[in-house]
């Protein structure tokens, strides 16, 4: 067996180093923000906010512009607001926040450059908050933040965050250009602004590294996915049939773009969470995680990649809008929506 080298095994040691009053107080800091977000609501909008665990709602997630469940934004005061998003901020690391802040200004720039105009009406304000089950420091609840472009999916069992996904997050444009139509020209400054430029940059450039013998496995053949494939599935497993070239037959420098795809991916959690996580992928043998390109390898052309392990899929597909309109995900084959832990729970808790 051998794990992923270097970048991932120096998460792991910063992993084993963290104090574990710092892991076990997450469930504490959490319900503290959940709690002080729905206290903040009157009695209609709690409603709203508020589902049983176990509702369907709760694994029913998109992106795309639609109406949702939940309580939005535009229906909160300012302080709500704020209290809303101390509990997105205690979820999401740093750097994960600021994508997801960024995606929902994006959401206005979009108004501007489709003029108001098409069926779905672009709002910064019109993203989500919906929280299932009753926040507590030793609980077993979850919640979710959604909008057009982004859906964060967190559950939490006796108190631990177990899941931080389905985690998606995407961008239209993807990069703003001196051309984009009435932000180019008004806001110079946005101009090469782009959020997911880093999970796009560095599956492009791992693409381009490859040998023309490791191209015969890691370059897939056919019509580039229009899309991510596991799309909004409730369960991700099956889905993915291709494979590419496994890490083993990557070399040193090529694995280190790959940890550093995989640590945009899973950075988007909070640093405890996120840290573990990146541990037991450092455990996976490099024989069973794959990585997967299709389509053009220069800017501005389609194209599409996976990274597929056994217990967890990265995509990224980059095809629409002239191939400027980004959609990337992460999801876990146990722990989205904490399926796993929340079957060993019911077993261990209540013999179910």
């Amino acid at each position: 067996m051998r794990p992923l080298p270097r970048l991932l095994c120096a998460l792991l040691t910063l992993t084993l180093s963290l104090p574990s009053v710092f892991a076990h107080g997450t469930g504490e800091e959490l319900s503290k923000a959940a709690n002080a977000f729905l206290g903040s609501l009157d009695d209609a909008q709690r409603a709203k906010a508020t589902f049983a665990f176990e509702n369907e709602e709760r694994t029913h997630w998109i992106f795309v512009p639609a109406v949702r469940k939940g309580l939005p934004l535009k229906e909160m005061n300012p302080g709500q607001r704020h209290f809303a998003q101390a509990l997105l901020s205690s979820t999401l690391s740093q750097r994960g926040h600021m994508k997801a802040e960024s995606i929902m200004a994006s959401e206005h720039l979009l108004s501007i450059i489709e003029e108001g105009k098409g069926a779905n009406k672009r709002d910064a304000e019109n993203y989500f908050v919906s929280v299932f089950g009753k926040p507590d420091a030793k609980g077993t609840w979850g919640w979710r933040w959604e909008g057009h472009h982004l859906s964060q999916n967190f559950t939490l069992v006796d108190g631990e965050l177990v899941g931080a996904t389905p985690s998606f997050m995407g961008t239209n444009p993807g990069q703003i250009k001196a051309d984009t139509l009435h932000v180019g020209d008004n806001n110079p400054g946005l101009v090469g602004f782009e959020i997911l430029d880093q999970e796009d940059n560095l599956g492009r450039a791992l693409a381009k590294s490859l040998t023309e013998e490791q191209r015969k496995s890691g370059i897939l053949t056919g019509d580039v996915p229009k899309d991510v494939l596991t799309s909004n599935k409730p369960k991700a497993d099956g889905i993915i049939k291709h494979k590419g070239i496994a890490v083993s037959a990557l070399a040193s420098d090529q694995k280190k773009i790959l940890g550093g795809i995989i640590r945009e991916y899973v950075g988007r959690a909070r640093s405890d969470f996120s840290l573990q996580e990146m541990a037991a992928i450092s455990q996976v043998d490099e024989n069973q995680i794959f990585f997967a390109w299709s389509g053009g390898l220069e800017v501005g052309q389609g194209h599409y990649y996976s990274i597929v392990g056994p217990d967890f899929i990265f995509e990224l597909d980059n095809t629409q809008n002239g191939a400027n309109h980004v959609h990337a995900t992460w999801r876990d084959l146990k722990k989205d929506f904490g399926y796993d832990p929340l079957a060993k729970h019911l077993k261990e808790a209540h013999g179910k």
